[in-house]
């Protein structure tokens, strides 16, 4: 067993007197208050975690604080309103931020100082309220999954919460087209949105920052679960995602780590609905999509024109500014293809624009950006059809998954599928 005096273990102090300086909390605490939604301290303890938990995993860059340039050791030291009950839920929480970082975490728990014993927002302003019962939140990052899970649900005539998170203006523009883009159609059943920007500062935190936000999904999640919590004695939280994504095996073996993220998995959201559980936050966590490809979706969308002339953003890397063409999906990353190979497959026409063309005849070179999750795809595929088996283990490998294996990898071939449709006519070079 190796020593580890040489490794950097992170320590990160966050939320000193609750100074909203360090973490910004105003637009989800504003709304919130302008809902009148009255989280428990318990939430907001949870709250309190989540933003350090985000502010470790996005400031703390793997290259500088780990022996293998990959995982981090951290330890969190955390002002709580409960210790018992936090402390009795400790080691699953770095159970949860293992599997969703890679990385290995220590929680530390102490009782919150005397000035911030309550953390609760509560409005004041009587005019303010939930204009609609409802014990349904929906998260709504912008992406089509989401926006096709809010229109299904108003199609059912179930109103739900919209929450949104973002830490950037790469993706909040979206959200707000698409909050617009359903009010303006579901006029006499417009639903309420929670946004919140929460963004860690670059300086002061170790003066670094990590891109791979493996534990992203945390804070959104616990965000979802604070409005929920709010709402009725047992509420829903939504999360819209295709059965692909959920999963997302690395496409190759090279690709374990930064390339195969949980923020969905269902052996993640089953820890999660745990945790949930052993808070009493009332709130039950679904995926209605778990076994529908993105192409399926898609297609029996309960409103498919809406999904068709509304802006969405899949893009993993949205950001086109140094290209000088704004914020745009760049057309040859994992979610983009996932995405117009859904448009294929349902045979609906993609309007939208890519700041990269797949299919320009020089062809795309492998050895770039262009071309690298291409040729993963092509990977993955050629492995599938080689050696049925091979797909069954590897998502197996990604986490326990109970007796629904065959489920998974049926949805997950026909995704390959859709994938493979769209891509066999690319040209690499």
């Amino acid at each position: 067993m190796h020593q580890t005096n040489y490794l950097k273990t992170a320590k990160l102090t966050l939320f000193k007197n609750f100074d909203s300086r360090e973490v910004s909390l105003t637009a989800f605490l504003k709304s919130l208050m302008r809902l009148r939604l009255v989280p428990s301290e318990v939430s907001m303890d949870l709250l309190v975690i989540a933003c350090t938990m985000y502010a470790a995993d996005t400031r703390i860059r793997r290259e500088h604080h780990s022996e293998d340039n990959w995982t981090r050791i951290i330890e969190l030291f955390i002002p709580v309103s409960n210790l018992g009950l936090w402390n009795s839920e400790r080691r699953s929480l770095e159970k949860i931020f293992r599997f969703l970082t890679g990385d290995i975490w220590s929680i530390t728990f102490r009782e919150r100082s005397a000035n911030s014993a309550v953390l609760a927002p509560v409005s004041k302003l009587k005019r303010f309220m939930m204009p609609y019962e409802t014990d349904t939140v929906c998260l709504f990052s912008g992406g089509m999954d989401s926006f096709i899970g809010a229109i299904d649900l108003l199609e059912k005539n179930i109103r739900p919460l919209l929450v949104g998170h973002s830490k950037s203006a790469d993706v909040s523009p979206y959200q707000k087209g698409c909050g617009e883009a359903l009010n303006n159609h579901y006029k006499e059943n417009s639903a309420q949105r929670v946004f919140a920007f929460i963004k860690v500062p670059k300086a002061g935190l170790f003066n670094s920052e990590d891109h791979t936000e493996r534990g992203r999904s945390f804070m959104f999640l616990t965000l979802g679960a604070i409005c929920a919590s709010c709402l009725k004695d047992r509420s829903k939280l939504i999360v819209p995602e295709n059965g692909m994504i959920s999963l997302n095996i690395p496409l190759t073996p090279l690709r374990t780590g930064s390339h195969s993220t949980r923020t969905t998995h269902p052996h993640y959201f089953g820890l999660m609905q745990s945790l949930f559980d052993n808070l009493s936050l009332g709130v039950t966590i679904e995926n209605p999509y778990q076994f529908k490809t993105k192409g399926e979706m898609l297609l029996e969308c309960l409103n498919k024109d809406l999904v068709r002339i509304t802006p969405t953003m899949s893009c993993s890397h949205p950001s086109g500014r140094f290209e000088g063409l704004g914020n745009l999906h760049c057309g040859s990353c994992v979610p983009c293809i996932i995405r117009q190979a859904s448009y294929l497959s349902a045979g609906i026409s993609d309007e939208f624009r890519y700041r990269r063309n797949i299919f320009k005849e020089e062809g795309l070179r492998i050895s770039k950006a262009e071309g690298a999750d291409i040729i993963a795809f092509k990977y993955m595929i050629e492995k599938a059809k080689l050696n049925p088996g091979y797909l069954t283990a590897a998502i197996r490998n990604t986490g326990p998954l109970g007796d629904q294996v065959d489920q998974y990898v049926d949805v997950y071939n026909r995704a390959l599928l859709e994938v493979d449709k769209l891509i066999k006519e690319v040209v690499l070079i």
